[in-house]
């Protein structure tokens, strides 16, 4: 009688551990997806401080925001990674409101853009349109 030490793995076990390895990946990768455009939303509240702070910038120079621009504040048109674009969307002598709106991939997150105004006042859009003031945390 001839045994043989057959070892490894046959097609069955094989094809389970394909299976398991696959519903894994399938709940992982949205849950991954998603803190990964939450990760990104900083990149835009931190490009608007940025342009907040040259806004000022430009004001303490000209004593008012009218006439201020992207250029002659110096605020790049997208974010630092560039995962949002940045645009004044109001200016006028005592008032600015500057805007951060997702683009690329990040355009896909829930949170379409970011607001910031003179004040400080900070909000947030959902749909790119009804901005609301819940915060940017969310």
């Amino acid at each position: 009688m001839i045994t043989s030490n057959k070892r490894g793995f046959n097609l069955i076990e094989l094809m389970i551990v394909v299976a398991v390895v696959g519903i894994l990946a399938a709940i992982a990768y949205p849950s991954y997806m998603d803190s990964v455009q939450k990760a990104r939303r900083a990149d835009g509240t931190a490009a608007l401080m940025n342009a907040a702070q040259r806004m000022e910038v430009y004001y303490a120079r000209n004593g008012s925001y009218a006439n201020a621009t992207l250029a002659n504040t110096n605020i790049p048109g997208n974010s630092e990674e560039g995962y949002f674009n940045i645009t004044i969307q109001a200016v006028d002598a005592d008032s600015y409101t500057l805007r951060a709106t997702a683009i690329g991939n990040q355009a896909n997150d829930d949170i379409k853009g970011f607001e910031i105004t003179e004040t400080g006042a900070k909000t947030h859009s959902l749909d790119g349109s009804n901005w609301t003031t819940a915060g940017w945390d969310d």
